[in-house]
């Protein structure tokens, strides 16, 4: 069953009824066309949707990753692994059930690093790790479910420097 307003929109706020626009009564593969087009644009979306829609969208963005489409997008790189830490940190009970997916998502982005083009100079990510380095601690912490805080003090380091 497609998620319902509802499930996208659960607070109301602006971001969430801007991803009502874009995703309400769509399937899997209509949205996997929205990443194809922009992940970078449609990513923020899941991002701020309700955790029901959230688990419902995100294997689309998943298979845009391993798609060869997403060759030389490191906007999707970076923005999934944003997106990931930005859920973990506000709703982490909410990805138990798309845990092995996200994890397998992340094995897929470090095995095939290259292809997607991430200039680290850019793409500095979150902590003094660079992109990859979160990806590795991402990963982690989605594997094994270490608390929230396990990803909060990379961030704390990355700021103290």
């Amino acid at each position: 069953m497609l998620p319902s307003f509802a499930d996208i929109n659960v607070h109301d706020s602006l971001d969430e009824r801007w991803a009502v626009g874009n995703f309400l009564g769509k399937t899997l593969e209509q949205a996997g066309e929205l990443f194809r087009e922009s992940a970078i644009t449609y990513q923020e979306d899941l991002m701020f949707m309700g955790p029901v829609a959230f688990r419902f969208y995100v294997p689309a963005y998943v298979n845009y990753l391993r798609s060869a489409a997403s060759s030389g997008d490191p906007d999707a790189v970076n923005c999934f692994v944003s997106l990931v830490r930005h859920r973990w940190e506000y709703e982490p009970a909410e990805l138990e059930p798309v845990r092995g997916l996200l994890a397998e998502a992340c094995r897929t982005v470090l095995a095939e690093w290259d292809r997607f083009g991430v200039d680290e100079a850019i793409y500095c990510g979150w902590s003094v790790r660079g992109l990859r380095g979160d990806y590795e601690a991402l990963l982690a912490n989605v594997v094994t479910g270490l608390p929230k805080s396990e990803i909060d003090s990379s961030r704390s380091r990355r700021d103290r420097e």
